[in-house]
């Protein structure tokens, strides 16, 4: 346990990335603080203030990491001139929007923190970057791309489209889709049952991810195998819904134990801090 209490973040740092105006973020700082003790700092978008010829920099390396085909383990090496021109206007672009690409997200994480955030970065803070961008990694299984919600690492990576996409929705929904149902009568169908782009449930979802990250900072492992806890790995819509939004508890008693040591430390130290 004193293990544990050494790897608690002095602090949550959260960056921004492309239009995530769904989210609400000021939400998500009281959540984090009130369910952890531990301070959260809103440090805006992350390519705030950069240079022009660090925008070219970012924009020819982040072309590089495009997933073109999803079942090829190789990734851009040569881009074209529009595609670092797209990313160009993308990172010069605070509420740029989403258009589908997909990136390979373990390479992204290593650039972010090679570049954007080289300086910013601290092993003893959560930083977490919420996103509006598609990240992928490669499945040894099934040799192909999947795109995922989130990245947990230095610095973690959450993605608001990737909370839509990479859960899978019911599997009616893809049976009836390959009979030829029109998606729009599906998800009208099946409406309430998956989340969707721009869905108000986004920022109640989040919040399990958020804590996602700090378990990843503290023991390594992010997860859950109880479906009622907001940690638990969901592959399904259904199971993410469940867990963020209607599960039996917040977190089962084993990762509420935790929260609760890591709130007493933290009022332990602000105490030491006043006398």
């Amino acid at each position: 346990m004193d293990h544990l209490i050494d790897r608690i973040p002095l602090r949550f740092e959260i960056y921004e990335e492309g239009d995530i105006s769904i989210v609400n973020l000021n939400k998500l700082k009281k959540y984090v603080q009130e369910t952890t003790g531990i301070e959260i700092f809103l440090r805006g978008n992350i390519y705030e203030n950069i240079s022009m010829d660090q925008v070219q920099t970012i924009a020819q390396k982040m072309a590089q990491l495009r997933i073109k085909d999803p079942e090829k383990e190789f990734l851009n090496k040569t881009p074209l001139k529009g595609e670092v021109t797209y990313e160009e206007e993308r990172i010069s672009d605070q509420k740029w929007k989403s258009f589908g690409i997909l990136y390979e997200g373990i390479l992204y994480q290593k650039h972010l923190a090679d570049f954007p955030l080289k300086k910013k970065l601290n092993e003893r803070y959560c930083s977490i970057l919420i996103t509006n961008q598609l990240v992928g990694t490669w499945d040894q299984n099934d040799h192909r791309y999947h795109i995922r919600t989130s990245i947990y690492g230095s610095p973690h990576i959450i993605s608001v489209p990737g909370l839509v996409l990479a859960p899978a929705k019911p599997r009616e929904f893809y049976i009836k889709r390959q009979m030829g149902v029109p998606v729009e009568i599906l998800k009208e169908e099946y409406k309430g049952r998956f989340l969707e782009h721009g869905d108000l449930r986004t920022t109640e979802i989040l919040k399990g991810y958020l804590i996602q990250a700090l378990f990843y900072d503290l023991i390594g492992n992010p997860f859950c195998d109880d479906s009622d806890c907001r940690l638990f790995n969901s592959h399904w819509q259904e199971e993410m819904l469940h867990a963020q939004l209607d599960g039996k508890y917040e977190f089962c008693s084993k990762h509420e134990a935790l929260l609760k040591k890591i709130r007493n430390t933290n009022k332990e130290v602000q105490s030491l801090k006043m006398v």
